[in-house]
């Protein structure tokens, strides 16, 4: 050694290389080194073996060999970037790690070049991101879950969207749902998503008749436990018995319960041809993900039922006669640019009141739901079979030629109702009475051909019933009934026949009347008391609604000052109007003469109508609804929910009343759908700041479950009957002494 030249240090040299592993291992990175042809050389630190990959096995190899792949699947870039001798940082790959798990990467570094600047290689650092990358992805799970409920449409389309995001995201290949179903007390099959494959379209096959009770089967063991089930390997797993998964050659599988305010109502199933470990972070995802599935779920097959009761019958599922009508002018555009005929035909059931008044009304709806059933069985797919109410059925009969088409289709519709029906097990006959008008023959419009085909339909009747009438000019002057009630209602006003009774609304904060309906009665000198449903709609059809209406007006504000001039407490009064009444230009003005008439406060003054009156011509609705509250006056919408579809709508307009109608108020106690929509209309009358007052209630139990759920208020025969003007105003003195 030369003088004066110092020897190695290799005690500092030792320290450097100490310090160096250390900094290394504190921050979970490993440092490497790599040769003119990118072939690892040096691989250091114990956290790249804590990875699960062995060093020794890389030595020699490139970064993309032996199967690893980069965060875009492409090492093209990446290779340009070595290429030109360019440094990187950051760069993600993914490689199996000797366990077989997927193990990220996150790598930097930087060339090497000697004091030539001759180019050696590359050396840098790495770091195993797998955590990180998968909190990173489940995270992204949870966002596109949200949207995916966000942006879907109905229940069905939104369970769709979830199945693919999560089995895109989390590599599985099938996904299921299996939903509960009170009826039957069991889960059926309901969604599902899988990778385009033809052996797992005939998985999905099979899978269409599954059903699962609770506690049966994996699917029913995750929905009874209410918690994540995880199954590593379907072949080898206790739990799992041999089933189609199994011989669709599935290892991996994953289910977790759907549940909505704590209770279960599906559970998802998640299958992957490989043996798949189970996952905590999945598992806490997941957790969030029976949150925000099942909330949606529930909410939405609500809203679809309000959707779905608004354009169909809800005993038989027929549609209603709001949506025929929409089918029916649908039909009649088709036919007129497509020179085409078809046929309408009233059909009224014979003899029906005689069982329902024998056997009940639980038999009557029962042989209501067999008859339906019958007649859309015995008629084209094409065909149209709607329930317009009680025993009354209506036939869109599209695109025929001739006559004999529609006989032969009446005679059909005639055997299938007179066969034999057993309710409650004796057997019931019924015939029909069948009216039948063509287009463009008898008819060009909807009002037209329904009532030329109620008119042929009581010829039918007249005829002996258990028959059929083609509509024709001859037959209009055989409808004597109709006739006799029409000019009975022209001089029904003149000779004091109508009176008003009037119905108590009960706030179910406060227990005070703070209203009342007035409901239209006619007493006639022959007929007796004729029902509303008998004289409205004739009212309605001849325009003497409107005379009526405004004598109702007038009656009820009267009646209402004079309640006070009593001493009584002023209260609000509802008056109902008619689609004609709201129609007539002279309503506002009927409206405030009846106030200044009375002297009666505009704001004690509340008109209801029906979301179908509101709905069949926005703009103009929007002009009368203002010109009412410029009045003073309040507004209510009636048979909430079941009225029209575009529930949204309602917003646009000036209400301060929604009025939740009695047919989901009548079976709250025992149906679970019922007592959800209600839920549902109530929390969506509050969002609007509307309120909320259900109708028909019966019992105390009905009145208890619209209390806890902060309905305003009720009224139906449990608080109080239609009463005459007298009754009621003893009616209050007693409640009010009560309150005392």
């Amino acid at each position: 050694m030369a003088k004066g030249t110092r020897k190695p240090d290799l005690s500092a040299r030792s320290q450097d290389e100490e310090r160096f592993n250390f900094h290394l291992e504190l921050s979970s990175e490993w440092y490497w080194e790599q040769d003119e042809s990118y072939r690892f050389t040096l691989i250091k630190g114990e956290s790249f073996e804590r990875a699960g990959i062995d060093p020794r096995q890389l030595y020699g190899t490139t970064r993309w060999d032996g199967g690893a792949v980069p965060v875009g699947n492409s090492w093209e870039a990446h290779k340009a970037a070595l290429e030109a001798r360019q440094p990187f940082t950051d760069f993600v790959y993914r490689r199996v790690d000797s366990q077989g798990d997927t193990r990220y990467i996150s790598a930097s570094g930087q060339p090497v070049f000697d004091a030539k600047k001759r180019f050696k290689g590359y050396r840098g650092i790495g770091k195993d991101i797998t955590a990180s990358m998968r909190a990173e992805q489940l995270l992204r799970l949870e966002h596109v879950v949200a949207r995916s409920l966000s942006e879907a449409d109905s229940a069905s389309e939104a369970l769709k969207a979830v199945i693919r995001a999560i089995c895109e995201t989390q590599s599985w290949e099938c996904g299921r749902y299996f939903s509960w179903d009170d009826g039957t007390g069991l889960l059926a099959f309901s969604e599902f998503w899988h990778v385009p494959e033809t052996a797992l379209e005939i998985f999905i096959e099979k899978s269409r008749v599954l059903t699962y009770a609770p506690g049966a089967g994996l699917v029913g063991q995750a929905f009874q436990s209410g918690q994540p089930l995880w199954v590593t390997d379907l072949a080898t797993d206790p739990r799992a018995k041999a089933g189609i998964a199994r011989d669709a050659g599935m290892h991996g599988a994953f289910l977790f319960p759907v549940v909505s305010e704590g209770k279960p109502i599906g559970a998802l199933v998640f299958h992957s041809r490989e043996v798949r470990e189970p996952e905590d972070r999945l598992l806490q995802a997941v957790r969030v993900i029976g949150g925000q599935i099942g909330q949606f779920v529930q909410r939405k097959r609500a809203e679809e039922r309000v959707q779905h009761m608004a354009t169909h019958d809800a005993l038989t599922a027929l549609p209603n006669r709001m949506m025929f009508g929409q089918l029916l002018n649908h039909e009649i555009q088709v036919a007129q640019r497509y020179r085409r005929s078809f046929a309408v035909m009233f059909i009224d059931l014979d003899r029906f009141k005689i069982v329902n008044d024998t056997l009940g009304h639980e038999a009557g709806d029962k042989l209501l739901q067999e008859v339906s059933t019958r007649f859309k069985d015995c008629l084209r797919a094409s065909d149209v079979v709607s329930r317009l109410g009680g025993d009354e059925f209506v036939v869109l009969l599209q695109e025929v030629t001739n006559p004999e088409q529609i006989t032969i289709a009446a005679r059909k519709l005639l055997s299938a109702a007179m066969k034999p029906i057993v309710v409650q097990g004796q057997e019931c006959r019924v015939t029909a009475s069948i009216g039948i008008c063509m287009y463009p023959a008898d008819a060009q419009d909807e009002q037209s051909l329904m009532k030329n085909a109620d008119i042929a339909m009581y010829l039918a009747k007249e005829q002996g019933k258990n028959n059929f009438q083609f509509f024709s000019e001859d037959i209009r002057a055989n409808s004597l009934e109709r006739l006799t009630l029409e000019t009975s209602l022209r001089h029904a006003l003149e000779r004091n026949e109508f009176s008003l009774h009037y119905q108590a609304k009960l706030d179910l904060r406060t227990q005070e009347i703070t209203g009342v309906e007035a409901l239209l009665r006619w007493l006639h000198p022959d007929l007796g008391l004729v029902a509303p449903s008998r004289f409205i709609p004739v009212a309605e059809e001849t325009g003497l609604i409107v005379p009526i209406g405004r004598w109702v007006l007038k009656t009820a504000c009267a009646q209402n000052v004079a309640w006070q001039r009593e001493g009584l407490p002023p209260v609000c009064v509802a008056v109902n109007l008619s689609a004609r009444q709201f129609a007539d230009e002279g309503l506002t003005t009927d409206i405030l003469a009846a106030l200044k008439e009375s002297g009666m406060k505009p704001d004690l003054l509340e008109l209801e109508l029906t979301e179908a009156m509101v709905m069949q011509s926005h703009e103009r609705a929007g002009k009368v609804l203002a010109a009412i509250k410029e009045l003073g006056a309040r507004i209510s919408l009636a048979d909430f929910g079941i009225g029209y579809s575009q529930l949204a709508q309602i917003k646009r307009y000036p209400i301060d009343t929604l009025k939740v109608d009695r047919s989901f108020i009548r079976d709250l106690e025992g149906n679970v759908e019922d007592r959800a929509i209600t839920e549902a209309i109530i929390a969506m009358g509050k969002t609007l700041s509307l309120t909320v007052v259900a109708e028909g209630v019966e019992t105390e139990e009905q009145q208890a479950f619209l209390t806890d759920h902060a309905c305003d208020a009720m009224q139906g025969f449990y608080f109080s009957k239609p009463i005459g003007g007298d009754q009621f105003a003893s009616f209050l003195r007693q409640h009010l002494a009560s309150r005392e």
